[in-house]
């Protein structure tokens, strides 16, 4: 996932990965761009069947976990940090189908092949303000309030 996000970087998006906050949890990656900013988490899905009914996903034959209230969650303490908003997304890495049965609130789902649908979006931001929050984001001493 995180090489497809950084093919990203000629369009005018940048992307951090593993940014940590607090305690011990993580934002996988974080993209900012034109179309905004987007906290992404990512799950390793290789050839199974994944089903989403908001906030359960169940990946192949596994139980089924409340993954996108920690999607949401994650985005929400990067919001408070960049002061800004982000927004919350699952990125599936290889599945073979996805099922959606009660549709995610605020919650994006992509699959890894998917990746460049985040830079057609656009007219949110402009370049310097990408800029500024991008160097906000860098910044270690901007994720230890949250």
């Amino acid at each position: 996932m995180g090489e497809a996000l950084d093919r990203l970087d000629g369009a005018g998006w940048h992307v951090l990965h593993s940014v940590p906050f607090p305690g011990g949890d993580r934002v996988h990656h974080l993209a900012i761009g034109p179309g905004g900013l987007f906290a992404i988490h990512s799950v390793y899905a290789r050839k199974q069947r994944v089903t989403v009914a908001d906030p359960m996903v169940t990946l192949g034959r596994r139980d089924a976990c409340p993954l996108l209230r920690r999607v949401r969650a994650d985005a929400d303490r990067a919001s408070y940090a960049l002061t800004a908003e982000v927004h919350p997304v699952l990125a599936l890495v290889g599945p073979t189908d996805v099922r959606i049965t009660a549709p995610p609130r605020e919650v994006r789902i992509i699959a890894d092949t998917e990746v460049e649908s985040l830079a057609r979006l656009g007219g949110m931001l402009k370049p310097a303000d990408v800029e500024a929050l991008h160097a906000m984001a860098r910044d270690r001493h901007t994720w230890t309030r949250v």
